[in-house]
């Protein structure tokens, strides 16, 4: 018996997983270089090996005959239905809504298999979510307004929904799955199984290790790194969290401030360039956006993330007395040889996307220089390791490409039945055309949907009716998504379900509410930066006024400094309450100027963080005097 994902496994059932893992890695590196289909086949193919890996993957983790026939059942039932549309697409288009009873029954089936496939990999909320999103407009359209919608018939709902193949299930959302997301889900396994996420470690332990906060410096700039890579803050928090937080911990960090800071840092890996994890991907393949574009405009943000986050570690560092750690020291040849594992596929997407080359193909380069180097060192990954990293990847994927399908089914329905208008029309509505009270309507919607799954679903849902809402208040197409993006990405870690929090508290042996809260203080970046964009282009580096522009780069980096004094209660020695509360003034004053422009709220913000700094070093001479008098 072996484990995947932390589940048992019986190694009979599994080689089918692996056979048909290696088959959808296989078929997605050679389509990237050879049109091997149409784009409606292959989309068609894309969703076939999704549904075929997660139902083999349950039947595979699944004890008892009972309990593994149903998933097996599934599986073929998968593999009919999709081999069906296979065979039979270019008539299905053809015959879209005057399709045949059994066309209706396949796109029935189809439908339940999607929202069964994502429950088995994300939870009930998303599929869940998805039947009321399809069901409501049934009872709609005998609402009264502003409730009231448009309904198709059973017939058209379904052919549009389960075996159309411009709408529902194959709509836009699956496509990038298939051609935006995929083969960086498994390039990011494929390096973490090959070792890859060593030198980050490595990095980490050389630059952060010795600093006030040590291990938490550490899980900063390593998590920030390795969740880049990971696409998941998930998968970020058990690779980095298993090494960083036992020595949180052991140097005097508390389990839960153990337990946020990494939460706080494995989140923040999914807005970090050069990758950014999937969100990107996702948002470059419905929005049309250059990947090259949303990584630029990307940058800025992301470094004002951690800066914040590192800010939060360094004051927690000194409030709890915690120094560097007197660790052995990092051999810079063992660093060295470590960089071209992670040098040279980075280099190569950067190159090739600078070139102009589809972002599929890139990643197929990128996987491909990966595995190149990693064979080239004397420690080279085994064949098993590979083969490990190759399955991991695209059962990952095919989960993504399931929740991608299960979207689809609500992007469909909100359009078709003008839900999307109505939503778009009440959040003006509901601000009354204040931008301000707009944003916070639409963080709050992001926050709900990304608390019940994974951000990139909770992005795609949400921006569908929040950005054009945005746009006819005047905010730009662009920045109307990163701001959708960043409180999609940002839910994971808000309580009450922050898995991200849950995941690092069980692994620090902490109280997850309290670990969630405080990984929300470490985060707060995450929840003002959005704001600060919309309102200062130049963080996106969108074109600004230069004295504007200045002005707002220097307040972020102000506001994000003078609220994480207040939320920590530690500057250059412990805050009184009065100190707490003149920082915590001080980064709304600043936070108020992005909202008014006004020039006044930014000085006096700035003064009173001048101010709160004098305090601070006449308090730390005042304990040093007694420090030395004392002794």
């Amino acid at each position: 018996m072996e484990t995947l994902g932390g589940r048992v496994r019986d190694n009979r059932a599994y080689i089918g997983v692996v056979i048909v893992g290696l088959a959808m890695a296989a078929y997605h590196l050679t389509s990237t270089q050879i049109l091997l289909q149409a784009a409606k086949p292959h989309i068609n193919t894309h969703l076939g090996f999704c549904l075929l890996l997660v139902f083999l993957g349950d039947f595979a983790a699944k004890k008892g005959s009972r309990r593994r026939f149903f998933p097996l059942v599934l599986a073929l039932l998968a593999l009919a239905c999709t081999g069906y549309v296979q065979l039979l697409w270019p008539v299905l288009e053809n015959r879209a809504y005057f399709n045949t009873p059994v066309d209706l029954a396949v796109g029935v089936i189809l439908i339940l298999l999607v929202l069964d496939a994502t429950r088995r990999d994300f939870g009930i909320i998303l599929p869940l979510l998805t039947l009321l999103v399809v069901l409501y407009p049934f009872v709609g359209k005998s609402f009264p307004e502003p409730f009231r919608c448009q309904a198709m018939d059973l017939d058209q709902t379904i052919s549009n929904l389960g075996i159309g193949l411009d709408n529902g299930i194959y709509g836009i959302v699956l496509p990038t799955s298939a051609n935006y997301i995929f083969l960086f889900v498994v390039f990011g396994a494929l390096l973490q199984a090959m070792g890859g996420t060593r030198f980050f470690m490595l990095l980490a332990k050389l630059v952060a290790g010795r600093m006030q906060g040590g291990p938490g410096m550490m899980a900063v700039l390593s998590s920030s790194l390795v969740g880049s890579i990971t696409g998941s803050a998930a998968a970020n928090v058990a690779i980095t969290g298993s090494f960083t937080i036992p020595l949180m911990k052991r140097v005097g960090y508390r389990p839960e401030h153990a337990a946020a800071i990494e939460a706080a840092a494995s989140n923040g890996g999914q807005i970090m360039p050069p990758i950014m994890g999937i969100v990107a991907f996702g948002m470059a393949g419905i929005t049309g956006i250059p990947y090259l574009t949303i990584i630029s405009m990307a940058l800025i943000p992301a470094l004002l993330y951690f800066w914040a986050a590192g800010l939060y570690v360094y004051f927690r560092a000194g409030q709890l007395n915690i120094s560097g750690i007197e660790e052995e020291k990092v051999s810079i040849k063992e660093l060295l040889l470590a960089v071209p594992s992670f040098v040279t596929p980075f280099v190569v997407i950067i190159v090739l996307l600078v070139k102009g080359y589809s972002v599929m193909y890139v990643a197929f380069w990128a996987i491909a220089g990966s595995v190149i180097v990693a064979h080239m060192k004397k420690d080279r990954p085994s064949f098993g390791q590979v083969l490990q990293g190759f399955v991991a990847g695209a059962r990952a994927g095919a989960g993504i490409g399931a929740s991608a399908a299960c979207v689809g089914l609500i992007m469909a329905t909100v359009t078709m039945s003008g839900l999307g208008v109505k939503l778009s029309s009440g959040i003006q509505a509901w601000s009354g055309g204040v931008l301000f009270l707009g944003l916070i309507i639409i963080a709050a919607i992001c926050v709900i949907m990304g608390c019940g799954g994974p951000s990139l679903t909770a992005y795609f849902i949400v921006s569908m009716f929040a950005t054009p809402a945005l746009m006819k208040m005047g905010v730009g197409f662009e920045q109307s998504h990163f701001f959708t993006m960043f409180f999609a990405v940002f839910a994971f870690l808000t309580p009450p379900v922050a898995l991200v929090a849950l995941i690092a508290a069980k692994l620090a042996d902490a109280s997850y509410i309290r670990s969630a809260i405080e990984a929300t203080k470490a985060a707060v970046g995450g929840f003002i930066i959005p704001f600060m964009f919309i309102y200062c282009p130049v963080l996106l580096l969108q074109p600004q006024e230069p004295v504007e522009a200045v002005i707002g780069i220097l307040g972020s980096i102000v506001c994000l400094f003078a609220l994480e004094v207040g939320f920590v209660g530690y500057y250059l020695t412990r805050c009184s309450y009065g100190e707490r509360i003149l920082g915590g003034v001080a980064g709304l004053c600043l936070f108020a100027y992005f909202l008014t422009q006004n020039y006044a709220l930014f000085i006096g913000g700035i003064c009173l963080c001048i101010f709160l700094t004098v305090l601070q070093v006449r308090k730390k001479g005042m304990v040093r005097s007694e420090a030395v008098s004392g002794e």
